[in-house]
């Protein structure tokens, strides 16, 4: 009787340390996955958004923050007239207006985006008649600081400056033969320039 008392307690002990060991196994899988954000690094930041927001917008207007929906009408004619596909969203961007007359003269928006295991923030303002005024990388994580130097620059990318939205678009469509860096900037730049396109030309 004895015998059996103490066999069934080694029972009760060898499920507990499967049970255990289990878990502990399900928690060795899952740490590298959890940890892959802290992987990338601090951020590394170039630019602040008020600096860059600065440069990209005439100086002298008046700057507010919108925030508005890209309905289907406007994101159909952006398709139409751009080939960039929007989502039907809530954008937050920032407009330009002459303090006198109220004319628009400049729309800007800024975005954080994912790259591999962190994020970039990325900034770009256009003028009315279509063009970039300025583009910039705002912040990136510290291990992928390299990939933007080898790809675009860091803080203001000049290379984009006066460059029509049509062609920044034409840019980023051919950007799948370019590095991962520079795919990932050119695409959500054109996204980016396409949804201020499309606020720009339905504004009174």
């Amino acid at each position: 009787m004895r015998q059996a008392r103490i066999s069934y307690k080694k029972l009760q002990y060898a499920i507990l340390i499967i049970i255990l060991s289990f878990f502990a196994g399900m928690t060795v899988f899952s740490n590298p996955v959890l940890a892959h954000k802290g992987h990338a690094g601090n951020k590394v930041v170039f630019l602040k958004k008020e600096e860059a927001l600065k440069q990209m917008l005439p100086a002298g207007t008046k700057v507010v923050q919108r925030k508005e929906m890209l309905d289907a009408g406007k994101a159909e004619k952006v398709k139409n007239e751009l080939g960039v596909k929007l989502s039907n969203e809530i954008y937050t961007y920032y407009l330009a207006t002459d303090r006198t007359t109220g004319k628009i003269s400049g729309a800007a928006i800024v975005s954080e985006i994912e790259y591999m295991h962190g994020e970039m923030n990325l900034a770009i303002g256009i003028d009315t008649k279509g063009h970039v005024t300025k583009a910039a990388l705002l912040s990136v994580n510290e291990k992928y600081v390299p990939d933007m130097k080898a790809a675009a620059g860091t803080g203001y990318m000049r290379q984009f400056d006066g460059v029509a939205v049509q062609k920044l678009v034409s840019m980023a469509n051919e950007a799948s033969r370019s590095s991962v860096a520079m795919e990932t900037i050119l695409s959500n730049l054109r996204d980016m320039a396409a949804v201020l396109s499309a606020f720009l030309a339905s504004t009174p």
